[in-house]
């Protein structure tokens, strides 16, 4: 089975290629790319459409990162489109001495996602109505209940009772969708419609803006206008850092406040070929973080072209699943939690809430130079992030610079093990079954001979080329 499966995560075009979290996606991605499109073309139409597909894990209420290559530069560009902290939420809290719950209307982040897919559209060649279209159509018309989606539904139906007793359409009080259902979600159509005529500023006023502020302060939240308007996406050129035992090649990452300065730290001190879980938990304490929660709500993207250009994205609702619980029911928007996770809610911390700051993200993306170009990737995973992109690029920076369609597929493949928040490790295969673990890997390689997508085959995951 799992040589089916290595055989059938890989895609190779020479257009495009896009891998996505969701198989919906993956085909809107190409779909993007067979109408003109480029990479950044395909790789925002298929997020949005993930913001459909998989509504529990990313979202217009969510944050972005992304790492980029394009061939006006020599080096990746990191995009780190990541909400501060509210104005109120640190006097809030020691109101309330700094026990702030990771869920809840105290938790509520401010979105930064939307000013991420506008970025990374403006540098495509369609219009942002036509990469909508399919998400927006898809929303009216109803989705498929995943898989992944019914798991992290009845994972998540206390939370969602709690704020929403009446029962919402993720999670209905009549009980549980079933994996098959066809669910519509005619306010988050609304929602994205209105991010098409808004765009980067779709929470800085309006009336999805007031929805948003309205809900928060009924459940007793500080969010605000005036802090719906301060999300704005940060570019700069990618953290570069040298990998261990290997002179000739380096590892980019995403900037601070991501935790890709956790991942470059582990390669930097481990060699690939000796990755362990005590490397990767050196590296992530030295972080400070505190205690980490595990996270399925994260989805991540990745395209090329054939004209150079290519792109990795993470975007997420944050943890655990449906972020803080609340639902913006007029408009189908669940609201991220970020603040409740990410802040460390002790009074003049480094991570603490001042106004304004952005918390720690477990969001990464990563990128590395082979023989004929480069490989770009990322997973979702929360406190795994690391640990997962760790064991990927522990077996593909082992060996040779050629980073053919074989060793790709092989290394997606390979069991994974899981570092929890107390030391213990699982393993697939002997504490659990294979293929079991919630990693999602989608990866693109740009050559001068074709391009190539690869998406991790553990759940929903799809690679497509053109």
């Amino acid at each position: 089975m799992t040589g089916l499966h290595a055989r059938t995560c890989i895609a190779s075009g020479r257009t495009g290629a896009v891998a996505a979290g969701s198989s919906a996606a993956a085909a809107v991605g190409a779909e993007a790319l067979r109408d003109g499109g480029n990479a950044f073309d395909a790789a925002v139409a298929a997020a949005l459409t993930e913001t459909v597909a998989l509504p529990s894990k990313c979202g217009l209420a969510g944050d972005l990162v992304a790492l980029v290559v394009t061939p006006g530069h020599a080096e990746p560009r990191s995009l780190v489109a990541l909400g501060g902290a509210a104005a109120g939420l640190y006097d809030a809290a020691a109101a309330v001495d700094w026990k702030v719950p990771p869920t809840g209307p105290m938790s509520v982040g401010i979105p930064g996602a939307p000013a991420g897919y506008a970025d990374l559209a403006a540098r495509g060649r369609l219009s942002l109505a036509r990469l909508a279209a399919p998400a927006i159509e898809l929303a009216r018309a109803g989705m498929w209940w995943s898989p992944i989606n019914a798991v992290l539904e009845a994972e998540s139906r206390e939370l969602l009772a709690t704020y929403q007793p009446e029962g919402c359409r993720y999670s209905p009080r009549s009980g549980a969708h079933s994996v098959g259902d066809t669910v519509a979600l005619p306010g988050l159509a609304l929602a994205l419609e209105e991010f098409v005529a808004r765009g980067a500023e779709l929470f800085h006023h309006g009336p999805l803006a007031e929805a948003v502020v309205s809900t928060v302060a009924r459940h007793g939240g500080v969010v605000d206008n005036a802090d719906l308007r301060t999300a704005r996406a940060d570019e700069q050129t990618a953290l570069d850092s040298r990998i261990a035992g290997d002179d000739t090649r380096a590892l980019w990452v995403t900037h601070r406040p991501t935790y890709g300065v956790a991942l470059a730290d582990v390669l930097a001190k481990t060699p690939p070929s000796d990755m362990t879980p005590t490397a990767v938990a050196a590296s992530l304490a030295l972080l400070n973080r505190g205690e980490l929660g595990t996270d399925e709500g994260t989805s991540t993207v990745a395209a090329a072209d054939s004209e150079g250009n290519a792109v990795v994205i993470v975007h997420s609702n944050s943890f655990p699943r449906y972020g803080s619980g609340i639902v913006v029911q007029d408009y189908d928007l669940v609201l991220s939690n970020r603040a409740g996770r990410g802040f460390t809610f002790a009074p003049d911390h480094p991570n603490s809430p001042s106004p304004g700051r952005r918390p720690l993200t477990t969001l990464h993306a990563w990128g590395v130079r082979h023989d004929k170009g480069w490989l770009l990737g990322a997973t979702p995973g929360g406190q795994q992030q690391v640990p997962w992109n760790a064991q990927l690029l522990g077996l593909l920076l082992s060996g040779p610079q050629t980073l053919d369609s074989d060793r790709l597929s092989d290394a997606l493949t390979m069991p994974r093990w899981l570092l929890d928040a107390d030391g213990s490790v699982r393993m697939e295969g002997r504490d659990m079954r294979p293929l079991s673990a919630r990693s999602s890997h989608t990866l693109v390689r740009t050559s001068r001979d074709d391009l190539t997508a690869a998406a991790d085959p553990r759940w929903d995951s799809t690679a497509v080329a053109v």
